[in-house]
């Protein structure tokens, strides 16, 4: 029985002698691989044959150019989702991943486009990018205001550094940068900011109850709701974005994360520093058109609208061309900056504001506010394009 066991205990031990031998071998061996195989050392990415930096290789190239101060959009935080990290790769470049090509024509893949995103500095390169790029700037911001105007809609201010100034066009979006946390609504959701008139919408539905876990840094875009006139600031417009409810008769929410980017802003209080980069974008009308301009838009979607209705009117003082703009909300108490729409439809003759509320709404109605019930688009054909001359 001694000897069996001394065996027995034997042939174990050779054995796992054997396993780590292998292990360490095979460690060694990638070891060596990475250092004959994988590029190494620093190579240099040329931009629009202006501007030259010598980089580090491994990381993707929208990380290793925003290291450099020169930050490609990145709507999904370099995802490969939204697409917008495009860059053309004029040598240097390599055919393009699965990924990549969902996001480009066969002629623009051909024309060596790439997401930036999707694609490893390993040598030496030269890249076009739009000449808007070269004029993002990050900064880091100061909360100066974070309250709800809306039961889940946020407005988000930040002042940029003394002295720092942002040159935009009215429809830009700026990019906040997430970072790693750990929160609880309850515990980390300033109830004060929230507002005595949506704290009861929160309650009910158990808002309070909800956790959220971010383990790596990421970026969000949001469309500005600043006009250039109103200083360096910028304004956002974020709805919290909760997890689907569960099916009926169940009650509460689904056992799914709510937003990584809007729980981290809505935890944000005045006196918070956050990364803010900007401006991006290309959603810009042609401001020295006298053509019709129709904005339709809901929510938190008011943000880049509400930014060129209030440059074309307060700060370009355009009155020579018909404006109209059709906003669609739940109730009158889900309405923000109704105001000051109102005050410009009294201002300027050519600007008109048609409000759509999802049914009949008595506060609305004893407020003696205007609207129409119904979805905003629908509300917008039949009191207004049915009848247009040209509404194409």
């Amino acid at each position: 029985m001694e000897i069996l066991m001394t065996a027995n205990n034997l042939t174990i031990a050779v054995g796992t002698l054997l396993f780590f031998v292998l292990a360490l071998l095979l460690v060694v061996i990638l070891l060596v691989a990475k250092k004959y195989l994988v590029p190494s050392g620093n190579v240099r990415i040329t931009i629009n044959d202006k501007k030259s930096v010598e980089v580090p290789t491994g990381s993707s190239l929208l990380s290793t150019l925003a290291n450099d101060k020169i930050f490609l959009p990145s709507a999904c935080g370099g995802g490969g989702s939204c697409g917008q990290c495009r860059v053309r790769i004029v040598e240097g470049g390599s055919e393009a991943l699965p990924t990549e090509k969902v996001h480009f024509s066969r002629k623009e893949l051909n024309n060596d486009w790439h997401l930036g995103c999707q694609v490893k500095v390993k040598n030496d390169m030269k890249i076009l990018v739009p000449e808007s790029v070269l004029g993002v700037k990050e900064w880091e911001c100061e909360v100066i205001s974070n309250k709800n105007v809306a039961t889940f809609i946020k407005e988000f201010i930040v002042a940029l550094p003394p002295g720092e100034h942002m040159d935009f066009i009215p429809g830009s979006y700026a990019q906040i940068k997430i970072p790693k946390y750990s929160m609880d609504y309850n515990k980390d959701i300033d109830k004060e900011l929230i507002g005595k008139e949506y704290l009861p919408a929160w309650e009910k539905f158990g808002l309070f109850g909800l956790k959220c876990k971010n383990d790596e840094d990421t970026i969000r875009a949001y469309s500005m709701a600043n006009y250039p006139a109103e200083g360096d600031r910028i304004m956002l417009t974020v709805r919290i974005a909760t997890p689907p409810f569960k099916p009926k008769p169940q009650v509460g929410f689904q056992d799914v994360m709510p937003g990584i980017a809007s729980s981290y802003i809505f935890t944000l209080k005045p006196g918070d520093k956050v990364l803010m980069s900007g401006p991006y974008g290309d959603f810009h009308p042609n401001f020295d058109s006298k053509k019709e301009m129709i904005w339709v838009g809901g929510g938190a979607g008011m943000a880049p609208l509400r930014s060129q209705i209030m440059h074309m009117t307060k700060t370009l003082h355009t009155t020579d061309r018909k404006m109209s703009y059709f906003y669609g909300a739940r109730a009158l108490n889900e309405v923000f900056y109704l105001n000051d729409f109102l005050e410009l439809q009294k201002e300027f003759p050519n600007f008109s504001f048609h409000l759509a509320l999802d049914r009949p709404d008595p506060a609305a109605d004893a407020a003696g506010v205007e609207y129409k019930a119904g979805f905003v688009h629908q509300v917008m054909y039949d009191t207004y394009l049915k009848d247009h001359d040209a509404p194409e």
